[in-house]
């Protein structure tokens, strides 16, 4: 199979798991630039509010957590020096973090980023409808009824690289969301560009293998450039990823068909259609969906 092409069944999340796998690429492939699909547009590239998954594809290319996944989908440090094993009956995480991990705009990652980061994200005024992912946090409740301050939540900086998590209650899946929501924040430049931070690609800066270009915020085409100040940039290969966001998924195959894309998401009938197809690749997409019910009228 000629591995530049990928055609990828059912979700959208394969497509950021995708492209992050193609930095292992090796070869005159890095030059060129790498065309993909996405479904729908991005909300926002502001970590701590963004609750869609087109925003998540985005965040996962250009931000980096603690942890973060290999190309066999095996968690694997990331800003963290090492994958670490909790103490205080599984309460307490301690970690030590790169020193050569980096912000775009050359400002060093910090434990302090990653505290910010939290912090701002358990704020009500934040209104971050994914605060859940820090329920198991020292202090969360409180906080989130308005009884304690966010500075109270159950993670502080024992140093300048070296961060402690608290926990109320074990949390069995704490590493994966590490790998995927918990993500720093740089307080600079949300002071900078305050409430249009992440609104557009020019308004946020990145600490993950790839920098956010040409997004206006309501565009449906942007790049991925190659960040040069990400500590692990040897190993990003490909320089240039282009997203056109394709909705009609019978126009994304017949762009994938004819070459214009190197890689496209179908689900459905057409992950049928093509089970024949050698560039066919499936990924199984969990997903939660809620039914109310009226409870008020009889």
């Amino acid at each position: 199979m000629n591995k530049n092409r990928v055609l990828v069944g059912l979700g959208a999340v394969a497509l950021s798991l995708a492209l992050a796998a193609c930095g292992s690429n090796s070869g005159k492939s890095g030059d060129k630039t790498l065309h993909v699909t996405l479904q729908d547009e991005p909300m926002t590239i502001d970590p701590n509010k963004a609750t869609d998954v087109n925003s998540a594809s985005m965040l996962l290319q250009s931000y980096e957590g603690l942890y973060t996944y290999d190309a066999n989908n095996k968690l694997k440090p990331g800003v963290a020096t090492k994958v670490v094993k909790p103490t205080n009956h599984g309460l307490t995480y301690t970690f030590n973090l790169r020193q050569d991990a980096k912000w775009s705009n050359g400002d060093p990652v910090t434990a302090q980023d990653f505290v910010y980061s939290f912090q701002r994200t358990v704020d009500p005024k934040t209104k971050a409808q994914f605060a859940s992912y820090y329920a198991n946090f020292k202090n969360f409740d409180a906080i989130q009824a308005g009884k304690m301050a966010p500075s109270k939540l159950g993670v502080k900086a024992l140093g300048k690289y070296k961060l402690q998590v608290t926990l109320a209650k074990q949390m069995p899946w704490f590493n994966d969301i590490a790998a995927s929501k918990y993500l720093p924040l740089n307080e600079k430049a949300v002071n900078k560009y305050g409430a249009k931070y992440g609104t557009s690609a020019d308004k946020a800066v990145y600490n993950g293998p790839y920098k956010v270009a040409d997004w206006t915020g309501t565009n449906n085409s942007w790049n991925y450039v190659k960040n040069n100040n990400y500590w692990n940039k040897k190993n990003v290969k490909i320089q240039t990823v282009k997203v056109t966001v394709t909705k009609d998924q019978n126009t994304a195959v017949n762009m994938f068909n004819s070459g214009d894309v190197q890689e496209t998401t179908v689900n459905g009938q057409y992950v049928r259609q093509n089970s024949n197809n050698k560039n066919l690749k499936t990924h199984l997409l969990g997903r939660l969906q809620y039914l109310y019910f009226n409870n008020k009228k009889s």
